[in-house]
């Protein structure tokens, strides 16, 4: 995992930067709609079930992440029984079984990388994404823009992915290492992704960058001391975000007043509106919980379950059109039961716990990896309070492949952290 410099075997060299760039765009080549992005996925694939198979420390460093390569795999094998309990087709195992492709590409995290050149790649991707976000909303008429997979359906997700890359680049941007070209990248993907992401209007994830941002700015305090620095980049950023937000864009100040209003004005009658179909959302979710505690109504049948909930009359006819509660903790109650709840729970709060572990070490590219771990699973953890996260492939690949990844670059134990001067 460690940041190679050119060696004197060129082909060495070569191939440490191949597979670093096979790694920065893989954020961004998921959320492509073309199918090339299934080339480098093999290609990722096939390197890091290579090095489990012949590579002792890459083993080792899968039991180091024992807890949440096990969850996982629960998960996959909850999926497979859920569908076979309630005779669902197999083809509703296709989004679940990503999760043994992406326990194996988490290999590739264990081999020699470019880092500062990956942390470069998605702060290009940043820039790209907040890119598309203006020119749908400035050249394309689009009210709220939404990215570049999905169409207004995923304007959330893309809005999620895109503020995890600015947090990468602040992360950088904070760090002693990126050399002064590296930080302008990562400032300028820093004001072009988090512009873009405003364009979205999207509030969930807006609202779950700011806890993400917080816990970045602490742990790299802690870590380096540059207290009055963090403050000074806080500032300017807040500053920039609030001009653009309330002289620009106050169709997203509009849209964060509204949620008051729904919320006190929301009956089974009166249940139309964003935050009130929401709420009508969440009470049928917790009602099929309720109903089915154990294993729930079936994989990805929440919609099945509100619309024959609907034709008795039970709930309101405004959410007939939505196959997913829009929240990731009541999908999995409603729909996997108790087992999948708490799976769900461990799959946030087993690396969150993981990688905090891991932020302070002495080791700067390794306490870096950790952070972007850290707030990953903080941003993905908080939308999925007001959104399902993992019911498209694209946001699921996203947080599959950083998560593990960064699980399997930073797994050295604990109490060798403050030891290891020289990364393996």
């Amino acid at each position: 995992m460690t940041d190679t410099p050119p060696s004197k075997d060129s082909r060495a060299y070569w191939r440490t930067l191949a597979l670093s760039a096979l790694v920065a765009i893989t954020p961004f080549s998921v959320a492509l709609p073309s199918k090339m992005k299934a080339l480098s996925m093999l290609a990722l694939l096939i390197v890091g079930v290579t090095l489990i198979a012949t590579s002792t420390e890459t083993r080792q460093r899968y039991r180091v992440a024992a807890a949440i390569v096990v969850v996982c795999l629960l998960r996959f094998a909850l999926a497979a029984t859920n569908i076979a309990w309630h005779g669902l087709g197999w083809t509703e195992l296709d989004l679940p079984a990503q999760t043994l492709m992406f326990l194996g590409i988490a290999g590739v995290f264990t081999a020699p990388l470019n880092w500062r050149f990956i942390w470069c790649g998605f702060a290009i991707t940043a820039m790209v994404f907040g890119s598309a976000c203006i020119v749908q909303h400035f050249f394309l008429g689009a009210d709220r823009a939404y990215g570049l997979n999905g169409g207004p359906w995923s304007a959330i997700e893309f809005t999620m992915i895109t503020l995890t890359m600015v947090l990468f680049s602040i992360i950088q941007l904070m760090a002693r290492e990126p050399s002064m070209p590296e930080r302008w990248l990562h400032a300028i993907a820093i004001g072009v992704g988090l512009y873009g992401a405003l364009l979205t209007q999207s509030r969930g994830p807006l609202l779950a960058f700011l806890p993400a941002l917080a816990i970045a700015m602490i742990v790299t305090v802690r870590r380096t001391g540059r207290l009055r620095q963090a403050i000074t980049f806080v500032v300017i950023l807040i500053a920039g975000a609030s001009v653009a937000t309330f002289s620009l864009h106050r169709e997203l100040v509009d849209r964060f007043g509204q949620v008051q209003g729904e919320v006190a004005t929301f009956s089974r009658d009166n249940a139309q509106g964003p935050v009130r179909e929401r709420i009508e959302m969440w009470i049928t979710a917790w009602q099929a919980f309720e109903e089915h505690p154990v294993m729930g109504v079936g994989l990805d049948k929440f919609g099945q379950y509100a619309r024959d909930q609907i034709a008795r009359g039970q709930v309101s006819p405004v959410i007939e059109k939505y196959d997913h509660p829009h929240n990731e903790y009541l999908e999995a109650a409603a729909t996997g039961g108790v087992p999948s709840l708490i799976l769900l729970l461990l799959l946030f709060a087993l690396p969150a716990v993981y990688f905090a572990r891991r932020t302070l070490q002495t080791d700067e590219r390794r306490a870096l990896i950790a952070t972007a771990g850290l707030v990953l699973v903080v941003v993905y953890s908080l939308c999925a309070l007001t959104d399902n996260v993992f019911y498209r492939a694209m946001p699921q690949s996203v947080f599959l492949f950083l998560m593990l990844g960064f699980a399997l670059a930073t797994a050295y134990p604990v109490r060798r952290i403050d030891t290891t001067a020289t990364p393996a």
